[in-house]
This record gives structure tokens, sequence and C-alpha cells, in this order.
């Protein structure tokens, strides 16, 4: 059994992950955002391997106190999905700073605000798995163009992958990005 945190565990994709890791028997900590349904996993045959958590990921020290209070908790952890994240659309001309500052801040720093303090204790106990959710506009400039922002964004998840397995690679500790092919999700 593994303890697992999941990140943007209100979403589609973030459900399908909670769910079927906790009916593998899995223990999950599902990280909801401020203001999600807080009961969308109650009626799940495996609830009871599920404890949610509201938080603002965006926010380095509530972050970094989520993430000691687990492992202070279950020093078992071991594995976090990192699925927060959001779509803006825009060609160059059209996305503004702004636009790209939400971007980074919603599909990265919720990421790597998780990933930092997860890391070090990975690195004491030697072992550790990140999956992160990339998007293949940032490996493809044609499908980029009319979404930059967001693809910028999602191209850092990439870069912190290879900065995880490069700086874990002697102590088991690992990181890897998905890429779905199409992510519909209202």
């Amino acid at each position: 059994m593994k303890s697992i945190i999941v990140t943007g565990a209100a979403g589609n994709m973030g459900r399908a992950v909670v769910r079927r890791f906790a009916q593998d028997g899995h223990k999950i900590y599902a990280a909801l955002g401020l203001g999600e349904n807080s009961r969308i996993f109650g009626e799940s045959d495996a609830a009871g391997n599920i404890n949610t958590q509201f938080l603002n990921l965006t926010d380095e020290t509530v972050s970094e106190g989520y993430v000691k209070d687990i492992i202070s908790k279950d020093p078992a952890l071991d594995t976090a999905v990192c699925i927060v994240g959001g779509w803006q659309p825009g060609t160059l001309s059209e996305t503004t700073g702004y636009e790209l500052d939400k971007m980074i801040r919603l599909n990265f720093y919720t990421a790597f605000n998780i990933v930092r303090p997860l890391m070090e204790y990975f690195e004491r106990t030697t072992r550790g798995q990140f999956i992160f959710i990339g998007a293949r506009p940032a490996i493809n400039p044609s499908e980029a163009k009319n979404q930059v922002a967001y693809a910028l964004s999602k191209s850092l998840l990439f870069r912190l992958a290879e900065i995880v397995n490069d700086q874990g690679k002697f102590k088991n500790i690992r990181a890897s990005v998905v890429i779905p092919s199409l992510l519909d999700t209202p």
C-alpha cells in the first residue's frame, strides 16, 4: 500500500485518479481547491482511504505546511500526483503578462510548491515518485501558438521533471510527465 498526495483531486482527472488509487487500497491525501465540493468522495466504496484537505497550492507556505503535516502523520508517503491545472487560449500577441502569470501559478507553482518540500523528504528516505500532467502544446509549437500562456506554463513541468530526475537519480527518486492526447474537462 502506498501513501499518495493527489493535487487537483476535485477535477475530472483528479477524481478518477483518487478513486482508482483508493480502490486499489492506497491511502490518498486529496488536495482540493478552496470552495470545491468536500463530499465528492463520500459515496466511494474506498472513502475510508481518502483524506481531503482544502488548500491554495499557489501559496508556498500553505503547500509546505500541508506536505510537512502529512509527513509527520504518515512516513510511508512516497508519491505525489500533481494534477492541478487550467487552460488559457491566446496567441503570442493576445497573451498578456497577467494571463501568463496566472497560468504559471496554476500549472507550475502548484506542482513546484509540493515538489520542493517533498523532495527534501524523499532524499532523506531515498525513495519517491512524482507524476505531473503535461500537455502536447508544451512540446509542439504548432499546437502552442494559439494557447501560448498554457503551453509555456506546462513546459516548466518538463524541466522540473528533468531536474528531479537528475537530482534523484542515485536516491531512487523519479519524476514522470504524462501527456494526455485530449483532456476535456468542464
